[in-house]
């Protein structure tokens, strides 16, 4: 069943993609939910629909904001219990993570507003920076506003650029088959290298023995 997202707000059938259609389906605790596991996408799909009439801007920032603020307090937790413990026990971890938690402990404020804001590494960040013992009150101070400030972009941008998004959707099917292409070439390309690499080991392999 389709769950309409404010009341009186037509719900759209045609095929609008898999976060639209999410959702349309789920209002503000899709938004939520994906705000947790680094739902830019999500999170610029819901500014979108804000353009469209059907959620509004106020309340997608609102939990988009409550998403990431949580989840990373958490994580943040969790590497200030756990995550020395983990290293330790890893001598290979240790040994890698030995500059980053140097770094952290640096530039500690730079990163803990900024990484957010660096695609694939926001939720990893908060278990290193409580790994570093940085203050929970400090990462707290820096983080709550950071969040604000990240859900407030990305939403706004979703907000902004709906033409866009608008426009996207019609060239979506290329973008898509342009993607499977690299995809398969690249999948190609490494199973050639592989089966070369093999090759290249029988061959050296049955010189030995000749010798």
């Amino acid at each position: 069943m389709r769950v309409r997202i404010l009341p009186g707000a037509p719900c759209n059938s045609r095929d609008i993609g898999l976060f639209e259609s999410f959702i349309q389906d789920f209002g503000y605790y899709a938004v939520f939910l994906f705000a947790c596991i680094e739902g830019e996408v999500a999170v610029l799909t819901a500014g979108f629909l804000c353009r469209q009439g059907l959620m509004s801007l106020q309340w997608v920032i609102f939990f988009a904001f409550l998403g990431t603020m949580v989840t990373e307090q958490i994580l943040y937790f969790v590497g200030r219990i756990y995550g020395m413990k983990l290293i330790e026990k890893h001598p290979k971890l240790k040994e890698k993570s030995a500059k980053v938690l140097e770094f952290l402990r640096k530039y500690d404020s730079a990163f803990i507003f900024g990484c957010r804001f660096v695609y694939g590494i926001r939720n990893v960040s908060p278990v290193m920076i409580g790994a570093a013992d940085i203050p929970p009150l400090k990462y707290s101070a820096l983080n709550i506003p950071a969040a604000f400030v990240w859900a407030v972009i990305v939403a706004g941008a979703g907000y902004a650029f709906a033409n866009v998004v608008e426009k996207a959707k019609n060239n979506l099917q290329y973008v898509q088959y342009g993607a499977l292409f690299v995809l398969m070439s690249a999948l190609f390309y490494f199973v050639f290298k592989k089966n070369q690499k093999r090759k290249r080991r029988k061959k050296s392999a049955t010189e030995k023995i000749d010798v």
